[in-house]
């Protein structure tokens, strides 16, 4: 008889423990799976899909009188505004994760834009070149699609004059890479370095006061350190621009000597996360003005970003490697994740920042 009272004790105790494991099982919450995150090299932005562009695009776009609005300059991931003869600027437009429906107005080559298309692997869209351009480009050192011997149906739009109307079709370019095999094969390309997004803390009260204080302590130390503008305004002579921060949007908007700078197709302001100026020399080379610039020569360079100034140089060790900038203990500059214009600054251009 007791013998059976402790089976029928152990035989309860064991279901008694099987139930309790089960309902443990039910109410365990399960954990979340970590997302996978893929960063644009050339933004910082992340994106639960990785970039399945094989290489960048760049497109030689006007700048001057009324090529201004440009068409879809918001879609570029990096923009370059570079010297020309004249005292005049022209834009490299380097697309790598959106491709608009058309580019333009899309201008001529010099070979220093060649040597951009270089660092960055990209394939390059233009319409002419100079003679020194055209030499280059034809011994193959880039996969390149110019209007002047590609066939392809680059047009002019009736609400610009030429030579400031030129524009192609995003099909019509694809197709063109595709066809000559560009995409065959992924190529890596070097990122730029980003600063990590700020993360508000969801539980501030559950944080001891002395580390609040002393965070906050940290904080005002480095603030005093940093060097702050709001304002910068840069000049080629003939050409300028300027930028104005916001706090709130952590932006700087484009103006073209106070006037909006505006996408034409969208009709809104051109923004950027970043201005990175790159002092470089020009020198003329011939009748007509025409500059060259040697784009390994290394230099200074400034850093605007989330209202901050960091001075540094640059540094580029051939044509086929990515120009690094650092600041002056040797560190590469932090970008802020999103569109950087980078400014091509030679001895004739003036910045000033406030």
């Amino acid at each position: 008889m007791k013998k059976k009272s402790i089976k029928v004790l152990a035989l309860t105790v064991a279901m008694c423990l099987a139930i309790t494991t089960v309902m443990t099982g039910c109410s365990k919450k399960k954990e979340p799976e970590e997302k996978v995150m893929y960063t644009n090299p050339l933004t910082g932005i992340q994106t639960e899909e990785p970039v399945e562009t094989p290489r960048p695009l760049q497109v030689s776009i006007d700048n001057v009188g009324d090529a201004i609005p440009q068409s879809w300059l918001s879609k570029a991931d990096i923009i370059y505004e570079v010297p020309v003869e004249g005292s005049q600027t022209r834009l490299q437009a380097i697309f790598y994760t959106q491709f608009p429906e058309s580019f333009g107005p899309i201008r001529s080559t010099r070979p220093y834009f060649v040597d951009i298309a270089r660092e960055y692997k990209a394939v390059f869209l233009a319409h002419g070149w100079s003679p020194e351009a055209k030499s280059y480009l034809m011994s193959n050192v880039i996969p390149y699609i110019n209007a002047m011997n590609s066939g392809l149906p680059f047009y002019r739009v009736s609400d610009k004059t030429a030579p400031h109307n030129s524009y192609i079709n995003w099909e019509d370019v694809k197709g063109e890479i595709e066809s000559r095999g560009w995409w065959d094969e992924k190529l890596e390309i070097k990122p730029f370095q980003f600063r990590e997004a700020k993360v508000e803390d969801e539980d501030e009260d559950t944080k001891d006061k002395d580390s609040k204080d002393k965070d906050a302590k940290d904080e005002e130390s480095q603030e005093e350190n940093v060097v702050k503008a709001s304002s910068i305004t840069i000049r080629y002579g003939n050409s300028g621009c300027e930028y104005t921060y916001d706090e709130e949007t952590n932006l700087y908007t484009r103006t073209r000597y106070g006037n909006k700078y505006i996408d034409k197709e969208t009709g809104e302001s051109i923004t950027t996360s970043n201005i990175l100026v790159q002092r470089v020399t020009s020198k003329v080379t011939d009748a007509k003005g025409r500059l060259q610039i040697n784009m390994c020569e290394g230099g200074s360079a400034t850093l605007y970003t989330a209202g901050e100034v960091i001075e540094g140089t640059w540094s580029r060790a051939d044509l086929d490697s990515r120009t690094v900038f650092v600041d002056s203990e040797g560190n590469e500059f932090q970008l802020t994740p999103g569109t950087t214009w980078i400014q091509l600054c030679d001895q004739g251009c003036k910045v000033t920042a406030q």
